[in-house]
């Protein structure tokens, strides 16, 4: 019978803990179903804090000790976060004529290459340019850890090369080749949070870190079965050092500017302090579509619906489905929560939810419009459609605001 349960997506060193005899048929079953699901979403977290802890400069580093050179790729990711992918290449280029036998610049047009064809499922063809430079990348990590095995500044690279990679497989449904790559990578992880937490540049990845090791198992529950493997979080000093990372850190300033304002709005529900976050990242890039995507989000979340759509109107411009799906249901819901305009705002609605939804990105704009549907079918008096809708709101929402509002709809 053991075997008939054995999950194929959890390292064979858990099984023994989890499937032994006190457990009863119903609890495997459970947990089966589990693996298939959450499994997915915890693995998408891990990624996450992978992708945190990426080029991080050390005292031990070359590159990331050479001043000049963290001055170019300062000024390439600028570049590159407002779009002018040609002028950031070129500066990466000379950075690779620098050190050539570095995985730095492979790296960093890996980053580009998910930017610039983004959302990356979406370019098949590039899909195979973004592998190849994170192969590179890590083969020149490889080679280097080879010549020493202390290499601080190597293993930080091999950890963002794996990180990556974890993350790819986890968009592509291939959880088999994600769970590997992502056990190796939390050992080179769990290596580099013991170094120091002295370092400017480490408030990004120990903020998200804190955060959603405690985050994450309140809103799934069922993934504390698995969470445990990892140390122990802190939700307010994750917080703090998300803050302190939008003011301090030089390469990772707006990631963290960006996932600051996610925080706040997924779980905080505190849309003011998410919009000042996005307005750091709109004054400098205002061209990047996924800032400019976060901020229509978070203006309608404060009230400032006219601003709102006037973002909406700039990403529905785009032709990707991600971005007219995304643009869509805040045009729609402005016209039911503003202009009081039921009719027009049921039509965007329905239509934004026939649109496919990326899980990362626009899979609880879905849950937001699925709510303004069940608001207008409340108005209109048909309550088996206003139930209809908000449970499918729940089971696409992790807002928490969403879920509040959804599970309040149902009483």
């Amino acid at each position: 019978m053991t075997n008939a349960i054995t999950n194929p997506y959890i390292p064979a060193n858990i099984h023994h803990h989890l499937f032994n005899d006190k457990l009863n048929m119903k609890k495997k079953l459970l947990f089966t179903n589990f693996s298939k699901i959450s499994f997915k979403c915890f693995l998408r977290t891990l990624c996450l804090l992978l992708i945190a802890f990426c080029l991080m400069p050390n005292t031990n580093a070359q590159i990331l000790n050479d001043a000049a050179t963290r001055q170019q790729i300062s000024q390439g990711l600028d570049k590159m976060y407002s779009y002018d992918f040609k002028e950031s290449a070129e500066i990466f280029a000379r950075i690779k004529a620098k050190y050539p036998q570095h995985p730095v610049f492979y790296t960093l047009m890996a980053i580009q290459t998910e930017l610039q064809y983004f959302p990356l499922k979406d370019y098949p063809a590039q899909q195979k340019v973004y592998l190849a430079y994170l192969n590179q990348s890590r083969n020149l990590a490889e080679a280097m850890l080879d010549k020493n095995d202390e290499d601080i500044e190597a293993s930080f690279f091999e950890l963002a090369t794996l990180g990556y990679m974890a993350a790819f497989n986890a968009d592509n449904q291939e959880f088999m080749k994600a769970v590997g790559v992502a056990k190796k990578a939390y050992s080179h992880l769990k290596k580099g949070l013991s170094l120091t937490d002295k370092q400017p540049e480490f408030l990004y990845s120990s903020g998200i870190y804190n955060y959603y090791r405690i985050e994450y198992p309140e809103t799934h529950p069922v993934i504390k079965s698995v969470i445990w493997m990892f140390a122990d979080g802190n939700k307010k000093l994750g917080l703090q050092q998300l803050d302190l990372a939008t003011k301090k850190t030089i390469f990772v300033k707006n990631e963290a500017t960006f996932y600051a304002g996610y925080v706040h709005t997924k779980y905080e529900s505190n849309f003011a302090k998410a919009l000042i976050y996005n307005n750091i990242l709109i004054e400098k890039y205002p061209d990047n579509l996924l800032y400019q995507m976060q901020r229509a989000e978070f203006l309608y979340a404060v009230g400032r619906y006219e601003d709102s759509e006037d973002f909406a109107d700039k990403i529905l411009k785009q032709k990707g489905a991600m971005f007219q799906c995304a643009g869509t249901i805040f045009k729609g819901l402005v016209a039911e929560k503003h202009k009081k305009d039921d009719k027009t705002a049921e039509i965007l609605l329905q239509k934004a939810v026939k649109l496919p939804f990326d899980e990362r990105f626009t899979k609880d704009y879905h849950a937001l419009a699925y709510m303004g549907l069940a608001r207008i079918a409340k108005r209109t008096g048909d309550v088996d459609k206003m139930k209809e809708y908000a449970k499918t709101a729940i089971k696409l929402a992790e807002y928490k605001s969403t879920l509040a509002e959804a599970k309040a709809m149902l009483k």
